[in-house]
């Protein structure tokens, strides 16, 4: 127990300074905002205390309650956008420090009756001296951060979270749970030091007063992205790019030592892998659990693995809140539009990480935004979750024809290598005419040529870009020309783009992506932070009327979500060229695929 106590706390950490915080840091970075040097530590512990309690029985407290699943997320968000306008307006604050130091001197006289008073600390703005804010003020402002943040997922949050569903008032979950919060919490104390520390230095210049209206400004703004749900999908556009420290600490919570103490927490076995005896690459790793305890199924009738024998299964356990799920949506998808004709079926089951995350009409909205047409199966009791023995967000298992589990995929990447191991698996099962492979896959097993010259897929980020035409710019932000030209299944760009491993993004009103290509059919897996429109011509001409379900009949797409896609759709197989014209920036493009 003590080792997963110390990767808990080590998780906290991590996932405290990864890409994850960033919905939360402008909240954190203001706690410092009013020159009060205490209220950052009350902050930080309300979010401590919060997130251990309503990780550990958010559904329990909404259930007895009986409120609506989001109504605690509402709740927090309305105490965040409280907390922007007292830093914007000061008559509000002191309305708000009035009444949580009436509050707070409630409590101390319920405590204790031999010293009424002795905490009571009421607002003071006296001349020179920082306004000093009531202890009940910064815990419930923490409160209100631990009820929105949705950090990274692995395996020791996964088992905290199944745990708390299935095994309420364990005392080595709430242990588990204490550990990762401190760790959380620690490097945000740190930041929200380091807020306050820079309001110090613009005291001394007279500046003070702006900058906390400013904070104020930023902190209304986070909580109104909150409101509307599109924090999580802001944060998955603004994370893109930066470093993922969540697969180094992965690699610990894989640990034999670690994945064996989860094991026997959770009580169930590791799966063991034996050799297949097809002579298959792939190991057999034994019959794959039947759907179990599904709440409810969206995009599809209720199915069973019994059902699904002759088909190749791709399950996929994954929250609409979590950002690297969000990251991989577009993969999956494009898995399903290419090879669901050849017996491919993908099983999203979405696995809730937080209260609000179990309302089905937030998870239709979040299927809808992120373009998932395959079928999605709610796990709100992570039933189907432990009897597969998981521990991620995301997590792919792959079940061949016979309901055998052959591979596995936990977190993000190593995307060309489940697409390799996709087709294996539909060879087996008797499908030898597949789409094209992935250009450059590693792994694949008897690729099959093209049909009729089609333009293969086309990857547009650094690692693994191929067809750009001339010198290809490499990372960072580049001024780029079209050719004047452009040969068969090659691509160029024009104005100024940013260049990542993954992907390119369109950074000003105008830009440009020209492709030319061989194929009936067109897609781009794209995503934007927001809405980005755009506008897609084919030869020069705007798409033909009702060319494709994402693009009008004057040509205009609005991206507007992670996922795959519709560019053109032409009466038949043949050779042109098309150009994307972005209205604004922000547009992030990854890779493009075809069909016949």
């Amino acid at each position: 127990m003590l080792v997963l106590v110390l990767v808990a706390f080590i998780a906290g950490l991590v996932t405290a300074v990864s890409p994850c915080v960033l919905p939360i840091l402008p909240i954190v970075l203001a706690t410092g905002a009013d020159g009060d040097r205490r209220r950052p530590y009350l902050v930080i512990a309300g979010l401590i205390a919060s997130f251990t309690v309503f990780t550990l029985a958010s559904v329990q407290i909404i259930s007895a309650l009986g409120l609506p699943s989001s109504a605690l997320r509402d709740v927090a968000i309305a105490i965040i956008a409280i907390f922007g306008l007292t830093l914007l307006v000061p008559a509000i604050s002191e309305v708000f420090e009035r009444a949580t130091g009436r509050l707070q001197r409630a409590g101390a006289r319920l405590m204790t009756q031999s010293t009424p008073g002795a905490m009571s600390m009421s607002s003071t703005t006296g001349a020179g001296k920082p306004r000093r804010s009531s202890i009940a003020g910064g815990l419930l402002t923490g409160v209100g951060l631990g009820l929105v943040w949705t950090p990274c997922a692995g395996p020791i949050l996964g088992a905290i979270t199944s745990l708390a569903v299935t095994a309420p008032g364990s005392s080595s979950t709430l242990l588990l749970v204490f550990a990762y919060s401190v760790g959380a919490g620690l490097p945000l104390l740190v930041i929200a030091q380091g807020g306050r520390a820079m309001m110090s230095r613009l005291r001394m210049r007279s500046a003070s007063a702006w900058a906390t209206k400013a904070f104020g400004v930023v902190v209304i703004v986070t909580a109104g992205l909150m409101a509307v749900g599109a924090d999580t999908a802001l944060s998955a556009g603004l994370t893109g790019a930066l470093p993922n420290w969540t697969d180094a600490l992965q690699g610990l919570e894989r640990a034999n030592p670690v994945q064996a103490a989860l094991s026997q927490l959770e009580g169930h076995d590791q799966p063991s892998s034996r050799p297949a005896s097809n002579g298959s690459a792939l190991p057999d790793m034994g019959a794959a659990p039947e759907f179990t305890g599904i709440d409810n199924w969206l995009n599809s009738k209720p199915l069973t693995l019994a059902g699904l024998r002759g088909k190749v299964v791709l399950v996929d356990f994954w929250t609409y809140s979590c950002i690297n799920c969000i990251r991989t949506l577009p993969h999956v998808e494009s898995w399903y539009q290419k090879y669901a004709a050849d017996g491919l079926v993908v099983v999203g089951v979405h696995a809730p990480e937080f209260a609000f995350e179990h309302d089905t009409g937030n998870v239709s909205a979040a299927i809808s935004r992120f373009g998932i047409t395959y079928p999605v199966a709610q796990d709100n009791e992570f039933s189907t979750w432990n009897a597969y023995g998981n521990e991620y967000w995301p997590a792919h298992y792959l079940i061949d024809a016979t309901g055998h589990i052959r591979a596995e995929q936990f977190g993000e990447g190593d995307y060309d290598g489940t697409e390799a191991d996709i087709r294996a698996l539909l060879q087996e099962a008797g499908k030898s005419a597949l789409p094209g492979a992935t250009a450059g896959q590693s792994g694949a097993q008897g690729g099959v040529p093209i049909a009729n010259d089609q333009t293969p897929e086309t990857y547009l980020g650094s690692a693994r870009h191929a067809g750009f035409q001339g010198t290809y710019p490499g990372d960072g932000t580049h001024t780029l020309q079209l050719p004047s030209q452009l040969d068969l299944n090659s691509w160029g760009l024009n104005g100024v783009w940013d260049v990542t491993s993954q992907y390119i993004t369109a950074t000003q009103s105008g830009d440009k992506l020209t492709l030319s290509f061989k194929a009936r059919d067109v897609y781009l897996v794209m995503s934007a932070p927001g809405s980005v429109t755009a506008h897609v011509t084919v030869d020069g001409a705007a798409t033909p009327p009702a060319a494709t379900e994402d693009v009008s009949s004057s040509g205009e797409i609005t991206v507007s979500g992670s996922r795959l896609y519709h560019l053109v759709h032409l009466p038949a197989s043949g050779q042109a060229t098309l150009t994307i014209t972005f209205d604004a920036p922000g547009a992030q493009a990854f890779a493009f695929t075809f069909g016949s």
